[in-house]
């Protein structure tokens, strides 16, 4: 049951920033205007937090391991 919320987990992640990605390409030199800005900005907040979890779940998880 874990390895398959880590999966589903790492899958959605993939998702979101290959969304992000498309996102960026798509709307390069368009004019946007200023919300659709901040909304995109905070998307690309929250899909950094969730690269920063997994970062630290990834280099953390031997850790955890070890204190147990």
């Amino acid at each position: 049951m874990t390895k398959a919320l880590i999966v589903a987990f790492l899958v959605v992640l993939a998702g979101l920033t290959l969304l992000a990605l498309r996102m960026w390409y798509t709307k390069r030199g368009a004019d946007v205007s200023e919300d659709e800005r901040r909304l995109f900005r905070r998307f690309l907040l929250g899909l950094a937090i969730l690269w920063l979890v997994v970062v630290a779940g990834y280099f953390g998880g031997p850790y955890l391991s070890i204190a147990q």
